[in-house]
């Protein structure tokens, strides 16, 4: 009997370790940043728009231009939730991750005035439409989002060691 539950925790672990332990690549690091990128620059927009800094023309050309781009990061986005947490709680831990992002730009950007992101809203909006060309610019903007998981690759330093 004893065989059977240890054979049976074990089998457990193996199905839930995959989706809980996957970690962030490059690739899914830099969607991220993407989709943090366009998210700044919405709530930047909406908010400044209400102090007079009205940008919502060039932000939505940015989108419209971009979307193949902002789609296909925000698809990749999705995926790695779902390789994290998930199929079933995927969608979940998205939404409950962009809200969160969305909030953190609610109050500005520490260092970054409306003008300042009117100004890279144009950049967004007229510079190419490729994700590497978005992903520098996201980069530029100081975009880093806070991942809900490690990154791949990366190790961590134990204290003695």
């Amino acid at each position: 009997m004893k065989r059977i539950l240890g054979a049976a925790a074990v089998a457990s672990l193996a199905v839930a370790t995959p989706a809980q332990s996957a970690c962030w690549t490059d690739t899914a690091y830099q969607a991220a940043q993407i989709r943090n990128f366009e998210t700044m620059m919405m709530v930047s927009m909406l908010r400044c728009r209400l102090v007079g800094n009205d940008f919502t023309a060039t932000y939505n050309s940015f989108v419209r231009d971009k979307r193949p781009v902002l789609s296909a990061a925000n698809e990749e986005l999705r995926a790695q939730f779902a390789k994290t947490v998930g199929a079933a709680k995927a969608m979940n831990a998205y939404d409950d991750y962009m809200t969160k992002v969305a909030n953190s730009y609610g109050a500005g950007n520490d260092g970054l005035s409306c003008r300042d992101f009117s100004s890279i809203v144009d950049a967004a909006a007229h510079g190419p439409a490729t994700r590497d060309a978005v992903a520098s610019l996201a980069e530029r903007a100081g975009t880093n989002p806070r991942l809900p998981g490690a990154r791949c690759g990366t190790s961590v330093a134990l204290k003695g060691e």
